[in-house]
């Protein structure tokens, strides 16, 4: 019933009492303050339905790793006197991670869902009044998924009544997902009226790809990380301090070590050991298509399987305490640049790395020769650079030679399921390391095997 039938329906009624009581009809009086008394409170929980009540969305952590499960606590709160005989709720999460309990339950609700409401109306003048206690995102660059559906429920909260829900949070595969916001439709008790309203409740859930034990032939665990201690190099870690010497001629007096030279009286200089091997960039090929179909999204499970052996691998190096940089033809979510990660060796660093390899989106950005050409310039002159691929070419292996301007040596790590006839050493790559079992399923995949 419309605001504006409730007020033809009063006015009739309101007659009606009238009459029956100038002709002394007690049926017509009864009923008439019956209809009156159900009109008005239909027109309560019309006006003042909305106000007092707060959504709270709270889950356990702000990240995961994929295969872990995460709890949420959904908190629906009445905070007045009026209470509220049917609430509907309805919150916009990411199909990935809804739990199964919760799954395909809005459906036999009707067709509503949540709308834009325009400044000034009246939707969004009732929406001012509404108290959203809801955890609002920091991370502006996590966009709205694609693939969504609402978490729902159907809901009677008594007079300063709270709600509290638990769900268990699957977190099925890796990506940056976005909660909110949540659409609510309250009636009255009589189901004479309803009225929507959207609560800008919103929260972000960033999930890690899998980091799983890596496992090397001696070959290429000298390529990959190098070797730890180089009894001679043309540069100097800063880091790894060895002693101090008296100064020289030809010192710099950025190299003084002021702290010795204020206990011995003389000028004393650090003494470096030699930088501790190479470092180590990654370079993630999301190509999964032929080239002449680079820019198609292709299979999103060989993605995974791509993520979960670049960060198995930095985690890997990292572990070692070779510092790693991560780039790749593609862009991360909510941003208009491809990833990269400047090379470091930092405890923070494998969190950084796990972070951009979650928003990696599935489809390139542009072909991988000209990511190679524009980034090779950025690389360390020391660092190994490592390509990750699923699409390996010869022309491939001819680009990641060229980027290397300095000379640094390349490795490509294989990443495509092997087929019947495929040679397993293409001739003209240069080395080449292949995923042991790449076509496994990426879920259950417990290590990464070079051969």
């Amino acid at each position: 019933m419309s605001r504006q039938a409730r007020g033809w329906s009063a006015t009739v009624t309101g007659i009606a009492v009238l009459v029956g009581i100038s002709i002394g009809n007690p049926f017509w009086v009864l009923f008439g303050t019956i209809a009156l008394i159900v009109i008005g409170l239909a027109e309560a929980w019309w006006r003042w339905g909305g106000v007092g009540l707060e959504y709270r969305r709270t889950l356990a952590a702000t990240t995961a790793t994929c295969g872990d499960t995460i709890d949420c606590v959904i908190e629906v709160t009445n905070r007045k006197v009026l209470p509220m005989p049917w609430v509907d709720v309805a919150d916009d999460w990411p199909s990935a991670l809804l739990p199964d309990r919760a799954r395909g339950r809005h459906r036999g609700w009707g067709t509503w869902t949540r709308r834009e409401v325009a400044p000034g109306s009246a939707t969004k003048d009732a929406l001012n009044d509404l108290s959203t206690n809801g955890m609002r995102s920091d991370h502006e660059d996590v966009p709205t998924q694609v693939d969504r559906e609402p978490l729902a429920q159907r809901l009677t909260l008594a007079p300063f009544e709270r709600v509290q829900r638990r769900y268990a949070v699957p977190c099925r595969r890796r990506g940056a997902y976005a909660f909110g916001p949540v659409a609510i439709r309250w009636r009255d008790a009589f189901g004479l009226t309803s009225r929507d309203a959207d609560m800008d409740s919103r929260g972000t859930l960033v999930v890690f790809p899998r980091v799983v034990p890596v496992v090397a032939p001696p070959g290429a665990v000298r390529q990959l990380l190098g070797d730890r201690v180089q009894p001679r190099a043309l540069l100097a870690d800063p880091t790894r301090l060895a002693g101090v010497r008296p100064f020289t001629s030809g010192d710099s007096v950025r190299r003084v070590h002021w702290g010795a030279t204020a206990r011995t009286g003389v000028l004393q200089v650090r003494r470096d050991d030699p930088t501790a091997g190479r470092r180590l960039w990654l370079v993630i090929d999301v190509e999964t298509a032929t080239e002449d179909r680079w820019w198609s999204a292709g299979d999103s499970d060989v993605h995974e399987t791509l993520a979960i052996v670049a960060a198995s691998v930095a985690a890997w190096a990292l572990g070692q305490g070779v510092s790693v940089g991560v780039s790749a033809n593609g862009r991360t979510a909510g941003s208009a640049i491809d990833l990269s990660v400047p090379c470091a060796g930092n405890p923070r660093q494998l969190l950084r790395v796990l972070d951009a390899l979650a928003r990696l989106r599935p489809w390139p950005s542009r072909m991988l020769r000209e990511t190679l050409e524009a980034t090779g310039r950025t690389w360390p002159r020391d660092a190994t650079v490592v390509l990750v691929t699923a699409m390996p070419s010869i022309a491939k292996a001819s680009a990641l030679a060229r980027a290397a301007r300095h000379g640094q040596p390349s490795v490509m790590i294989d990443c495509r399921p092997a087929r019947a006839g495929q040679a397993s050493d293409p001739v003209g790559m240069g080395t080449t390391w292949r995923l042991a079992d790449a076509a496994a399923p990426w879920q259950s995949r417990a290590e990464v095997r070079l051969g």
